[in-house]
């Protein structure tokens, strides 16, 4: 494992180096109807759905609620 450490940092330049490049958005069509990529057109996240962690937070908030109510009386 230490050997692989040694590898990964002999590629490190130690002076100098490229510069790295801004990040910019891909480039935009005009047309009409709009021409969009996939990722443009895209809306959402592809991870869970967003209404079900706020359902589950909501859950989790009642709960919570439920067991300070207990607890203080």
């Amino acid at each position: 494992m230490e050997q692989d450490v040694r590898e990964r940092e002999s590629r490190i330049p130690r002076e100098g180096g490229q510069p790295i490049p801004p990040m910019r958005a891909d480039t935009h069509s005009d047309t009409d109807p709009a021409v969009e990529t996939p990722v443009e057109a895209r809306q959402g996240f592809l991870g869970r759905p967003v209404l079900m962690v706020l359902v589950w937070g909501l859950i989790l908030a009642v709960v919570a609620w439920i067991a300070v109510e207990m607890i203080a009386y």
